[in-house]
């Protein structure tokens, strides 16, 4: 199963609803949302970002509006992922966009710790790689960059770079901007991966 969480900064030109079972909309994301014409399943956050009148146009089209304390431990988006944490894939839509870079970065932490997690723009996706689920390299993606989240045993093949049983530490850019070519496989034989996929310019 598949959730998507919508942000603020989530460009949704091309959101295709079917693709998930279930549709969030974390904080001032549900109203984005509604007026991108996408009525989110549940609404979560403390709304701190919406007017009243806002916060009333997103209660008139959400049937299930999860109201947080504005003093609160963990961010909006991810009490939003707390809700589906057990779902298969979970996509955060916007995570990526935007001058908040800080919540880029704790995004990512909720992504290391969270495998089923992914962060998804239009030029960008981010997912972690182990060694316990078979990994299938995207292929709709011109650039590609891996890194080590623990020390790390590959080999590339199909790539501009390939390595052959490389250790990767957690501190080594040298996976910064790869390019597929042809067939491209990441054989990760211990340890696992964060990986960005981008389009470039």
């Amino acid at each position: 199963m598949r959730a998507a969480i919508i942000l603020k900064t989530a460009d949704l030109k091309n959101f295709n609803r079917a693709l998930y079972d279930i549709v969030l909309g974390a904080d001032y994301g549900a109203l984005h949302a509604i007026r991108n014409n996408i009525i989110p399943d549940i609404a979560v956050g403390d709304f701190d970002s919406c007017t009243e009148a806002e916060f009333n146009e997103i209660k008139a089209n959400v049937k299930r509006i999860e109201k947080l304390n504005p003093i609160k431990d963990m961010s909006d988006t991810n009490e939003a992922v707390s809700i589906v944490k057990d779902y298969d894939e979970i996509f955060i839509l916007g995570g990526i966009q935007g001058k908040r870079i800080e919540h880029l970065f704790a995004n990512i932490i909720d992504l290391i710790n969270n495998p089923r997690l992914k962060i998804l723009d239009e030029n960008s996706l981010i997912e972690t790689v182990d060694t316990l689920t078979p990994y299938n390299v995207r292929l709709n993606y011109r650039f590609v960059s891996i890194y080590a989240i623990e020390e790390s045993l590959i080999s590339l093949s199909g790539f501009k770079y390939n390595l052959d049983n490389y250790l990767m530490k957690t501190n080594d850019p040298l996976g910064l901007s790869n390019e597929v070519i042809s067939n491209p496989k990441i054989d990760l034989k211990k340890g696992r991966l964060l990986v960005i996929y981008s389009h470039g310019e």
